[in-house]
């Protein structure tokens, strides 16, 4: 009864390891180690999770510009649209119309 008092009140590592210092030494180094990498893990994680958010709204910008692009690309190949353009930004007629300056 006396002995189990006693393994109780001992620290955990010479419970663990009564006999053998070098070995509680390797399994403090192991969990140190074993938390740096977790640690080292959760944080790539969370940069994963950043550049995840980061590409989404890019990618949301570059298909709101490719619609613009669509857009613009639809109105260009209409040819009433192009021709009331040059009438418009470069001033050019019809044969037989006569031009006016605004």
């Amino acid at each position: 009864m006396n002995k189990m008092r006693k393994n109780k009140k001992q620290p955990i590592l010479k419970r663990l390891f009564p006999h053998s210092p070098l070995l509680r030494i390797i399994f403090v180094l192991a969990v140190i180690i074993a938390l740096f990498t977790v640690v080292q893990n959760v944080y790539r994680f969370y940069e994963i999770k950043v550049l995840e958010i980061e590409l989404k709204q890019e990618k949301e910008k570059l298909n709101a510009e490719k619609q613009d692009l669509e857009k613009r690309k639809e109105e260009l190949n209409d040819s009433s649209k192009i021709e009331q353009k040059a009438r418009d930004e470069l001033g050019l007629v019809k044969k037989g119309e006569l031009p006016y300056v605004r």
